[in-house]
């Protein structure tokens, strides 16, 4: 994928490495991925088991393309598909929403099919610290 900064490498190889963990061991399982503000910066967290914190600046969002994100239900048969649609999602969070969103990648091991939700959240009133 052309277009990526070093942070969101980093979050992509994270995943992908989670998501092989997954496939090799047959196991039905998700990765959580939380994203939000942090001290003028972003922060980005996956979770599966252990929690990875990956930081973001803005100098980091400026260098930075992905894809449009789609806008109806794609199928998603490879782990390079999920990436692809994780790289749409985070972009849009940090350009289009407040930086705040949830994202869950699923993996389903009994027909090896994969699921992405992608929650994003817009802040009304204060903003949390």
């Amino acid at each position: 994928m052309d277009g990526l900064c070093l942070p969101i490498e980093q979050i992509l190889g994270s995943c992908k490495q989670h998501i092989a963990r997954l496939e090799q061991s047959n196991t039905t399982g998700f990765i959580e991925i939380q994203c939000r503000p942090n001290q003028g910066q972003y922060k980005v967290e996956c979770r599966r088991g252990d929690v990875q914190n990956f930081p973001i600046t803005s100098e980091d969002i400026v260098v930075w393309d992905a894809p449009t994100l789609p806008q109806q239900r794609e199928p998603m048969q490879t782990s390079e598909n999920v990436l692809v649609l994780l790289n749409s999602a985070l972009f849009d969070t940090f350009r289009k929403h407040q930086g705040y969103a949830t994202i869950v990648i699923f993996y389903r091991e009994h027909d090896g099919r994969y699921g992405f939700q992608f929650m994003p959240s817009v802040i009304h009133g204060i903003k949390p610290c």
